[in-house]
């Protein structure tokens, strides 16, 4: 195996987390899950404006390979298990800054769910995208409870229930992918994203993703008077002379 389940690129305010087993399809094992999310806390901790998640070999990730456990498993070690998926997923969603997945080759089940936790997914054009949990006889709860809130439910059943590959454009119109590129420019596409949005100020980011967040649990006309009281309270503050 290669040396670090993880490798970690600093440069500027960008940080690149790369998955780095491709002779396992990069599943995310224990090891994996640990190794990502130190590397995620620790960008974090340097203050990264932008995470970015990406991978080596053909395949972006293939799922989640689960302990070998012995006998029937227990609750306990079921449980021990999910909060270490459940952990790595959250750091990605509460990453202070910006967060993009450059997704290739297939992404599929809890390599499709990490994808999708980013604020942005970038794929290639030839990528695929998938969770073929329910025709293998598991109810992707976890995965539900997380898209449910990011994709429409006649989509979300459409993807969970026939567990389909679907390709990247399609994906993209579905609302699980931001943005399509051709093969050969992914790279330079996600260098050029992280740049642009490693620009942007702080400050803001962390209002509008908060902004967002707290909008979506609300009724429209309660989100769009919380966003006008919002809005107030920046143009005065912007306005007010610093002493």
């Amino acid at each position: 195996m290669t040396e670090q389940p993880v490798d970690v690129i600093e440069s500027g305010a960008v940080t690149t987390c790369v998955l780095n087993r491709p002779e396992t399809g990069n599943m995310l094992d224990a090891t994996m899950l640990d190794a990502l999310a130190d590397a995620v806390s620790q960008a974090a901790g340097r203050g990264a404006r932008v995470l970015v998640l990406r991978a080596a070999g053909p395949d972006f990730c293939l799922g989640r390979k689960g302990p070998k456990i012995e006998g029937v498993p227990t609750p306990a070690i079921l449980n021990a298990e999910f909060a270490r998926v459940q952990g790595a997923n959250e750091l990605v969603e509460d990453f202070p800054g910006l967060t993009v997945s450059v997704v290739h080759g297939r992404a599929l089940g809890a390599g499709a769910s990490l994808a999708g936790r980013c604020d942005l997914l970038v794929a290639a054009r030839s990528a695929r995208l998938g969770f073929p949990e329910v025709p293998h006889g598991i109810a992707p709860t976890v995965v539900a409870s997380y898209f449910v809130h990011r994709l429409g439910r006649t989509a979300l059943l459409d993807l969970l229930l026939t567990g389909r590959e679907v390709a990247a454009e399609e994906a993209q119109r579905l609302g699980l992918v931001t943005r399509v590129v051709d093969d050969e420019a992914l790279g330079k596409e996600a260098a050029a994203t992280a740049d642009e949005l490693a620009r942007l100020d702080p400050e803001v980011v962390r209002k509008i993703k908060s902004f967002i967040g707290t909008a979506a649990t609300l009724p429209p006309r309660t989100a769009v008077r919380l966003g006008i009281a919002e809005l107030v309270n920046q143009m005065v503050d912007q306005a007010t002379p610093t002493t």
